[in-house]
């Protein structure tokens, strides 16, 4: 299988990596953890460079690009320590236009925020099976009912959420305008506009897992390059630290780990490019990156010392953000169940015949 990026992509890395660059958040003094409110200029420069429509085909006013210059673009902005919630975005984007609903231009322009709230309060995620309902209200809908979403939903124009609907039996995805927002908190109290199924929510997932996994690897390989540096520049007892064979086979740990990372990143984007209903394989990417981001985010904090526990200091910031993509979307353990899950699915190979 190919990974070598061509002509185009090379300039999208390009023109992103400079963008991503000048957005790059400060780390000096208080800096601030969490989920934050979306920067609404640094939102507008990220529509304008197109990256909000990147997986929208031209006719619906996206770019028609494949989950492979998603990726391309996230991991740039994983690079520079983008707290911007564009897995989030996308997920909410491409679910708008496969449904084709009409906000799907201003979110795509920038000028219309739509994030998503699959998440409910004290309970696990599980998008499939959600607590609020949604009960039939003439030609619309009504929901009711408490959801979280994946970041703060405040400035938002419309949220993307699920809801059960008793009457059908199922499980359905909605639109909420005008929504009723505190911080990551969604009150359900009002009118909604149905867009799908499952079906729906889990295309627009695939491509938000897709990006989260990207995002993670240019956090990782900017951990691993800052780690390198370190060891080669930092002295102790008259040598570099890079000296130390222990401190050096740690470091070749992390890049094997960085490297894995990168081929199931770029394999997964060319998997859900040709089969965006794939979720076994957007499952396979988050538990991997999931348990790789941990071991390289972990590994460079020790082996930066005590600096990389500092504020002012990204390599820590790098870890934090690692964390965050790890429990964004179903963490580890989640999609590792749902892996299981699905065993029974596959025959058996005999091994020893």
């Amino acid at each position: 299988m190919d990974f070598t990026y061509d002509d185009e992509q090379r300039a999208l890395r390009s023109a992103v990596r400079e963008m991503a660059t000048r957005l790059a958040p400060e780390t000096t003094g208080d800096v601030p953890v969490g989920p934050q409110t979306v920067d609404p200029k640094a939102w507008q420069t990220l529509a304008e460079m197109g990256l909000l429509g990147l997986p929208i085909a031209e006719d619906a006013g996206g770019m028609g690009a494949s989950a492979v210059e998603v990726a391309i673009a996230a991991s740039e902005l994983g690079s520079a320590r983008s707290t911007l919630p564009y897995a989030d975005a996308l997920t909410a984007n491409v679910i708008l236009a496969t449904a084709g609903h009409e906000l799907l231009e201003g979110a795509v322009d920038g000028s219309a925020l739509v994030l998503t709230a699959f998440g409910e309060p004290g309970a696990a995620w599980d998008p499939d099976n959600p607590q609020a309902t949604g009960r039939k209200d003439g030609d619309g809908y009504v929901l009711s009912g408490h959801k979280l979403g994946a970041t703060d939903l405040t400035g938002v124009a419309a949220v993307v959420t699920t809801a059960h609907c008793p009457d059908e039996g199922c499980t359905c995805v909605f639109l909420v305008e005008n929504p009723t927002v505190e911080g990551t908190s969604l009150r359900l109290d009002g009118p909604a506009t149905r867009l799908g199924d499952l079906d729906l929510l889990h295309r627009g997932l695939n491509i938000g897992l897709v990006t989260l996994g990207a995002e993670a690897l240019g956090a990782m390989e900017s951990a691993l390059s800052m780690t390198v540096d370190y060891l080669k520049t930092r002295k102790q007892f008259g040598v570099p630290l890079a000296t130390f064979q222990t401190l050096t086979q740690r470091a070749a740990d992390m890049y094997t780990s960085v490297e894995l990372a990168r081929s199931t990143v770029l394999f997964a984007a060319m998997e859900i490019a040709h089969d965006p209903r794939d979720r076994a394989t957007t499952s396979r990417l988050k538990a991997f990156v999931g348990r790789t981001g941990r071991h390289v985010g972990q590994e460079a904090i020790q082996l930066h010392g005590g600096i990389g526990m500092t504020a002012e200091y990204a390599v820590g910031h790098y870890t934090s953000r690692l964390t965050a993509i790890e429990h964004t979307f179903g963490d580890t353990r989640y999609h590792l169940a749902r892996l299981a899950a699905a065993l029974g699915d596959h025959e058996m190979v005999d091994v020893v015949s």
